[in-house]
């Protein structure tokens, strides 16, 4: 029987030339975590249904894949890594808070894939969260290490976006709308980026939102200016409302110290549209946002969820979080030709003359690996000009040969391909020069 090879429609296979960089830059993620000291934790792909309903709102519950085991009312694929990380938490009560952790991890979402911007229904997530505590140097320090991870993975032209639920609560209450709407009408606001100012206005239209109320709302999530002025227009129109006032003075705060931890100012911006549409957050939102390539949407984002571990029966926990995602990431790094493209990890291939045995290449990159060169060999005897172009092909940067002339003398002949220059040297020279050509 003959089986069509496919793909479901928004997953796909990670060929060499995107996951030798993905690597690279998840070792690069590692490394930020780790220097605000973020320790690693991995939860399992599946996670029992009602441990993921209830979490994320109507709209996020409808992204979750249910697996069929036993009618499809038992398991789910994970949607994303805070809930897992709650049920941990839950299930850990030994932990000692805070909790600091980093997860690199794949999710899944049946939402519709646009692979232009690297949103697929299978995608890498990479979070950093802090539980055990209200401080808002935490969220401070969400924002500085979301700022330093873009950093790191080669993006400069980007800002924050940062709101606050409870400023979000203050406007919807100021625009005289009850709090049961709240919900509904911040997720309608979520959709700002995808479908417009008109497009919210039908879906609050239809929610049965008054025309008054919806311009009330709008007007006031317009206004701009640097961080701490739009803080004091906001706090003008709404500050009287408590919540309001509170969620202005924790990013007041929180911006402070992001201040403290080094975080360009000119990076941060109060986005007072930023609704960040998951039910559970109660905080601080952020979200990290491209400015060189227009309606690309976020690279990342998250915020503070203080009420989520209630659920599990327990006091609720105080808790903060910031995501990654890595598609993302990789896509504007492309559109940007930021990316370099190769399907090899080796820093040199060892090409084949006829007149040298395959056991002397072999040797040579034996003792290149002992040096810590990564390298491959050629393994048959073709043309020169084939197994360059072979080298070149996988993004290979040195081609090597050794030839019966080169091993009576001790010596190798190097070719750096980006730039054609070749040079003869001693054999014991060679590694050191292969590394000081090779450093990324």
């Amino acid at each position: 029987m003959s089986v069509e090879p496919r793909l479901f429609q928004g997953t796909r296979d990670i060929l060499p030339e995107e996951l030798l960089p993905r690597q690279e830059l998840v070792a690069a993620l590692v490394r930020t975590f780790e220097s605000f000291g973020f320790a690693p934790l991995e939860t399992p792909a599946m996670e029992f249904l009602d441990i993921l309903l209830g979490k994320y709102g109507e709209e996020g519950e409808k992204l979750i894949y249910k697996l069929a085991y036993k009618g499809g009312e038992v398991l789910a694929l994970r949607y994303d890594l805070t809930v897992p990380l709650s049920r941990v938490v839950a299930m850990n009560p030994e932990l000692p808070l805070p909790f600091k952790r980093y997860q690199i991890q794949p999710v899944w979402r049946a939402d519709r894939p646009q692979p232009a911007q690297g949103r697929y229904r299978e995608f890498i997530q990479c979070d950093v969260d802090t539980i055990g505590t209200a401080s808002m140097a935490a969220d401070a320090e969400n924002v500085a290490v979301v700022a330093a991870g873009i950093r790191a993975l080669g993006l400069t032209d980007f800002v924050v976006r940062v709101n606050h639920r409870k400023l979000l609560r203050g406007m919807v209450e100021a625009a005289g709308l009850a709090a049961e709407q709240e919900a509904g009408v911040l997720r309608s606001v979520d959709k700002l980026d995808k479908i417009g100012t008109e497009g919210v206005q039908k879906e609050l239209t239809a929610s049965g939102i008054s025309d008054d109320a919806q311009r009330a709302l709008l007007t006031l999530m317009d206004l701009d200016g640097a961080p701490l002025e739009v803080l004091r227009k906001v706090e003008e129109r709404v500050g009287a409302s408590p919540a309001a006032a509170q969620g202005i003075r924790e990013l007041r705060e929180m911006m402070e110290y992001a201040d403290a931890l080094g975080v360009d100012a000119t990076r941060v911006q109060v986005d007072l549209h930023l609704t960040r549409g998951l039910d559970y957050y109660t905080g601080p939102v952020y979200e990290v946002a491209l400015t060189s390539i227009e309606k690309f949407g976020s690279l990342g984002g998250g915020g503070r969820y203080d009420d989520l571990m209630s659920i599990y029966g327990g006091a609720p926990v105080p808790a903060t979080g910031v995501s990654i995602g890595l598609s993302r990431v990789l896509s504007a790094l492309l559109k940007l030709g930021k990316l370099s493209v190769r399907s090899s990890p080796a820093q040199a291939m060892i090409l084949r003359f006829a007149d040298a045995a395959p056991s002397d290449g072999l040797r040579l990159c034996t003792e290149l690996r002992n040096a810590g060169v990564a390298c491959e060999l050629y393994y048959d005897a073709d043309r020169l000009k084939k197994q360059f172009l072979l080298a070149e092909r996988k993004g290979i940067p040195c081609a090597v040969i050794v030839g019966a002339n080169e091993i009576a003398a001790g010596t190798a002949t190097l070719k750096h391909l980006p730039t054609g220059v070749q040079e003869t040297l001693p054999r014991a020279a060679l590694a050191a020069r292969i590394h000081s050509l090779t450093q990324r």
